[in-house]
């Protein structure tokens, strides 16, 4: 038993001998810096902002029923309390007071429910996107590091759960960060948008 130990021991020194005087061939990337520069993050961000626009319209278009109802609650709260109008003007008004009370009531759902709907929509449509286009940088690095015979490639941008960067120090490292940025922006359109400057990159954990 002592001399399978002593074995294995012997074994996995002299892997780690081995992988450690081996020249390996390292990088590094600046992940945000290419999400953010890739044009493909720019037109998700217009197309975002789009839909943002067209949520904001319709959600205004609904305050400004909103608001029509409250005021004509309001107008008929104080002709129910008309004392120029006869009891049965009154009672009239009244039932049409508590009736527009409820419409209001209902409006305010409606457009708290509206909002959480599109609030919804609008996130679902922001991760898929950006998943998107964190997949296809991801393919990048990882298509140019193999073809350049990389050994291992890290992002440079990326920190820990307390926000910390994962990579503290480097020296004489081949940075690729332009070389994907040129990789992935070849296939951009004549004439296209300018790289993005606002969509937040992904944290990196």
């Amino acid at each position: 038993m002592i001399m399978k130990k002593l074995t294995l021991a012997l074994t996995g020194l002299f892997v780690i001998s081995n992988f450690a005087s081996a020249e390996l061939k390292i990088g590094v990337v600046d992940l945000s810096k290419a999400f953010t520069e890739y044009y493909k993050t720019k037109e998700a961000e217009e197309t975002l902002n789009e839909r943002r626009g067209t949520f904001q319209k319709e959600r205004q278009d609904m305050m400004t029923d909103y608001q029509k109802m409250v005021d004509d609650t309001q107008k008929l709260k104080l002709a129910a309390e008309d004392k120029t109008l006869s009891e049965a003007a009154r009672t009239e008004k009244m039932k049409a007071f508590e009736t527009k009370v409820q419409d209001v009531r209902n409006q305010e759902n409606k457009i708290r429910g509206f909002e959480q709907q599109r609030g919804r929509q609008l996130d679902d449509q922001f991760m898929r996107m950006r998943k998107g286009i964190v997949d296809e940088i991801n393919k990048a690095v990882q298509d140019f590091s193999a073809k350049e015979k990389f050994n291992l490639v890290l992002d440079k941008s990326a920190a820990g759960v307390s926000q910390t960067p994962v990579l503290l120090y480097s020296q004489d490292l081949k940075d690729v960060t332009d070389e994907v940025i040129k990789i992935i922006n070849a296939s951009k359109p004549a004439g296209g948008a300018p790289a993005a400057t606002t969509t937040p990159a992904p944290t990196k954990k």
